[in-house]
């Protein structure tokens, strides 16, 4: 569940940076479009791209504290998966130690 999770974010990541890719292409339109000037158009894209940095730092934030906070009421079986990776790392350590 948790890679569910991981997969989503990081197609949020592509989806911004696909975003920032139309932001561009927006902006030279208006530019070739002679809507804006050239250094206008470079301050708009840098404002939209800076926009969607922070809107996509606050969507990680706030999806962070909800799995920290919220996350064994969200996945039903979140504990046990925590316990299961716990085991799992405690027996890789014994086996790492066994085959020295």
């Amino acid at each position: 569940m948790l890679e569910l999770l991981e997969k989503a974010f990081l197609m949020g990541l592509g989806g911004a940076s696909l975003t920032a890719k139309r932001a561009e292409e927006f902006v030279k339109k208006a530019v070739e479009d002679k809507q804006v000037t050239e250094s206008e158009g470079n301050q708009l894209l840098k404002t939209l791209v800076d926009e969607g940095k922070k809107a996509n730092e606050n969507l990680t934030a706030k999806v962070e504290e909800i799995m920290k906070t919220r996350g064994e009421s969200l996945l039903p079986y979140w504990k046990k998966i925590q316990d299961l990776e716990a085991r799992v790392a405690a027996l890789e350590a014994e086996l790492a130690k066994k085959s020295e």
